[in-house]
C-alpha cells in the first residue's frame, strides 16, 4: 500500500516536517509494511523553502535583514538552481514567527526585511521573484519592500513618513526605487480576501496580530491612503484586486509597485516538484494543518490536495487541530473523511503543546477504522 502524506504546518506548534513525522508514526504503527512517502509542504507562505530546497535544484541563502519591528536578524531565501530566479518567503523576515507575542505591534510591524532579502537576490542577478506572502506580522500593503528596494514615501509637506501600516495614513506621495522594469514578479497567495472592507486585510487578519477595533480602523485607512496614492500614480486600482488582502494587503501592493501576478501559491509550488503525479500513484493520501473548514477550501494547501484527489479518484484523510462544519463542503471538495486530532477535553494551549503525539495518535486510530473497513 502506498501512502503519501502532505501535511502543512499547525502554526506556532509544529512545521511541516513535524507534522509529517508525527503522522507516519501513527501510520507504520498500524501498517509497517506500507510505502510511505513523506512530503512536508506549503500552500506557498510559511515552508516553501524547506520543500524547494527538499526537491528543486538551487540553494539557500541567508543574509542579514530585519524583522517586522527592525530588529537585526538573519534569514534565508531560496536561489533556483540557473540563479535567475529567487522564491522569498515573507514570514522568514516579517513573519509572526520572528516576534513574540508580547512584543508584536501590527501598527509599527514592516515588511522592510523582505525587501532586503529581495533587494540581495535582484544583486545576485535574478530577473524574476516569487514570494510567498503567507504568515506575516505586518499591515503595511507591502511598503516595507518597496522602501527597501529604493523607493520613498512623503506627506503632504514632502517629508518621509514612517514605517509601518499605521503612518500611511498620511502618506500623499511616492517616489519609485531605480530598479530595473523586466523583472517578473509573482505572488504566491493562499486567500482570496480583497485588500478593504469587511473581508479585507485590516479587518480580517490584523486582529489576528493584535490589532485592537480601533487599530483595525486605522490600519483600514491607511490601506485605503496607500491605495489611492498607487492609483494615482501607477493607475492600478487594488480594492478590487482578488486576494489583495494576503499579508496584510501586501499581495496588493506588489500588483500596485510593480504589476506582479498574483498566482496560487499551491499551485506554483507544486508544479516545481510534480505533486500531482505523486499523488495519482498513491492509494491514500493524508495531509493535515492546524484547522479544517470550508476556508481550506479556498486555497488552501489541504483543499488542494483535495482536488488533486478527487481528479484522481485517491482517498483522502484530513486530520486538523480543530476541524469545523459545514463537513459536506469539505467531502464535495475531495476530502474521504476529516478528523479532529483531541482524544478528550483539551484547551487550546494544551492541544498545541501535545500536538505531535495527538497527531501520531489519531492517525493510528483513523486507519486502524480505515483498514478494517477495506476488509
Amino acid at each position: 500500500m502506498r501512502i503519501l502524506i502532505v501535511p502543512d504546518s499547525f502554526k506556532e506548534s509544529l512545521s511541516a516536517t513535524e507534522v509529517s513525522f508525527s503522522i507516519k508514526e501513527g501510520v507504520v504503527s498500524i501498517l509497517p509494511e506500507a510505502k510511505v512517502e513523506e512530503l512536508p509542504f506549503s500552500d506557498g507562505g510559511e515552508g516553501a523553502l524547506e520543500v524547494l530546497n527538499k526537491h528543486t535544484e538551487g540553494i539557500l541563502v541567508t543574509c542579514p535583514t530585519e524583522n517586522a519591528l527592525g530588529e537585526a536578524i538573519e534569514a534565508s531565501y531560496f536561489l533556483f538552481g540557473k540563479k535567475k530566479k529567487a522564491w522569498i518567503e515573507l514570514s522568514q523576515a516579517s513573519g509572526l514567527a520572528q516576534i513574540p507575542p508580547n512584543k508584536r505591534n501590527v501598527l509599527k510591524a514592516t515588511t522592510y526585511g523582505t525587501g532586503l532579502l529581495i533587494k540581495d537576490a535582484l544583486t545576485k542577478g535574478c530577473t524574476e521573484i516569487i514570494l510567498g506572502v503567507g504568515g506575516s506580522a505586518t499591515n503595511d500593503g507591502g511598503a516595507g519592500i518597496y522602501e527597501a528596494l529604493g523607493g520613498y514615501f512623503l506627506d503632504e509637506k514632502d517629508r518621509p513618513i514612517e514605517r509601518g501600516g499605521a503612518a500611511l495614513c498620511s502618506l500623499k506621495s511616492l517616489i519609485p526605487p531605480q530598479i530595473s522594469e523586466k523583472i517578473n514578479w509573482k505572488v504566491a497567495c493562499d486567500v482570496n480576501n480583497p485588500l478593504l472592507g469587511n473581508t479585507g486585510a485590516a479587518t480580517v487578519y490584523a486582529p489576528q496580530k493584535g490589532a485592537t477595533k480601533e487599530d483595525v480602523k486605522l490600519l483600514e485607512e491607511s490601506m485605503s491612503q496607500l491605495a489611492k496614492v498607487l492609483k494615482q500614480h501607477f493607475n492600478r486600482s487594488l480594492t478590487t484586486l482578488k486576494g489583495g488582502g494576503a499579508a496584510g494587503g501586501t499581495a496588493a501592493g506588489m500588483f500596485g509597485f510593480f504589476n506582479a501576478n498574483l498566482l496560487s501559491g499551491f499551485s506554483l509550488l507544486s508544479e516545481q516538484i510534480s505533486l500531482e503525479n505523486k499523488i495519482k500513484s498513491a492509494d491514500l493520501v493524508i495531509t493535515a494543518e492546524g484547522k479544517i473548514d470550508a476556508q481550506s477550501t479556498q486555497g488552501k494547501l489541504t483543499g488542494s490536495v483535495a482536488q488533486l484527489c478527487k481528479k484522481y479518484e485517491i482517498p483522502l484523510i484530513g486530520l486538523g487541530g480543530t476541524v469545523e462544519q459545514p463537513y459536506e463542503i469539505l467531502y464535495a471538495s475531495g476530502f474521504t473523511g476529516v478528523f479532529a486530532i483531541q482524544n478528550g477535553p483539551r484547551s487550546v494551549e494544551n492541544s498545541m503543546e501535545n500536538a505531535a503525539s495527538l497527531l501520531t495518535d489519531a492517525t493510528s486510530r483513523v486507519l486502524q477504522f480505515y483498514t478494517q473497513s477495506k476488509k
